[in-house]
């Protein structure tokens, strides 16, 4: 949990950039979908269980979360770090009537989340009930402060990240030829739970081809080659992303070759991040390391990094292209993006800061090709 200080603080960037914006009032949307409630544990230190929340921020007053009826928001009045905390039957009609409340004639509301979390209904709803104030995406504006992290919050993500090292290792002792894929997996829940990470995902797979899925009741061969990604919500409220490639026999040389191709490509591009650049530039170096080696580039799956903090994916998007500015105290999530011609696919991915000096990674975690006993 933030300390009361880190909240005041937070609350204090936010509405410095919300008047400098010409926003009288914010509405902060949050739902527990697990990469998409970390708006409001950003602000109001809760963590959602059910249902949507909306936190109203205005310029002038404190600001107020509005809950569903049930017991989370009874929970929520005694703990959460705003002190008027409220369980309503109807949270779209009690944003309006705050924001009513709040809001000079014609002023322009802005919305958190208004594209990627607030459900059309409910943004239909909002406009009807407030036909004199325009509804305006303020998401960039709030992602541009929560990004950039704190000293408190550099602990925080440490801590988190070898919470989630510590579940990467339970799976990689519970990985073993006979058993099921989701046993192994329960493993390694187990491990999560006991150190507070109660949602996440851990998927796999055992093909030659990019991208993982959800475990299955396939038993382990002793011949597998598995690629696994795991990403987890920490009891700090940060996500945590961490992958690798594992089996049982140390792999062959096509293997290897890719794997240290996409180690090469993660570690160059740490290595070159410095505040000041943007995500097209840390593209270029990954790119130009796949094409000294030789290997026929054939697509792109995905993009080759992205932001990463109280939602599992934030700007800068690592896309040939992106303007997104790479800034000094963020976390990024490295994992390239690129197909080639041979066909394999790696899972490497880790988690880095930038820094002033450049890019490091966060706590022991290393790459690795791990054979497994």
């Amino acid at each position: 949990m933030a300390s009361p200080t880190e909240i005041d603080r937070r609350q204090l960037l936010l509405r410095a950039a919300m008047r400098e914006a010409g926003f009288e009032a914010l509405v902060i949307v949050g739902n527990t979908e697990f990469q998409q409630k970390g708006y409001i544990r950003y602000y109001a230190n809760w963590r959602l269980y059910g249902g949507t929340a909306f936190l109203v921020v205005p310029l002038v007053r404190d600001p107020t979360l509005v809950l569903g009826l049930g017991a989370q928001a009874e929970w929520a009045k005694e703990l959460s770090a705003i002190a008027d905390t409220r369980a309503v039957p109807d949270k779209i009609e009690a944003v309006a009537a705050l924001l009513r409340e709040t809001v000079g004639a014609k002023a322009p509301v802005g919305i958190v989340g208004m594209k990627t979390i607030l459900a059309h209904g409910d943004a239909q709803r909002l406009a009807v009930s407030l036909p004199d104030h325009p509804l305006v995406d303020a998401t960039d504006l709030v992602e541009e402060l929560w990004c950039r992290l704190s000293p408190e919050d550099l602990t925080a993500v440490a801590r988190a990240h070898d919470d989630v090292a510590c579940v990467f290792e339970a799976f990689k002792a519970a990985l073993r030829p006979g058993r099921c894929e989701r046993e192994v997996v329960a493993d390694a829940f187990q491990t999560a739970i006991g150190r507070g990470a109660l949602e996440g995902v851990i998927h796999l797979n055992h093909d030659f081809k990019a991208g993982t899925r959800p475990a299955s009741d396939r038993r382990i061969e002793s011949g597998d080659v598995y690629k696994m990604f795991m990403e987890f919500l920490t009891d700090d409220g940060y996500l945590v992303e961490l992958g690798a490639c594992f089996s049982f026999r140390p792999p062959g040389a096509a293997w290897l070759r890719k794997h240290a191709l996409v180690v090469a490509a993660i570690e160059n591009a740490i290595a070159a991040t410095r505040p000041g650049m943007v995500a097209d530039d840390v593209v270029g170096v990954i790119r130009r390391t796949y094409e000294k080696s030789g290997v026929e580039i054939v697509g792109r799956r995905l993009w080759d990094f992205h932001g990463q903090g109280m939602h599992s994916l934030l700007r800068p998007f690592g896309l040939p292209g992106s303007t997104d500015p790479i800034r000094e105290n963020t976390m990024i999530n490295i994992h390239p993006g690129i197909l080639t011609a041979d066909g394999l696919g790696i899972s490497a991915t880790n988690n880095y800061l930038v820094t002033a000096d450049g890019g490091r990674a966060l706590g022991g975690f290393r790459h690795q090709w791990h054979v497994v006993g």
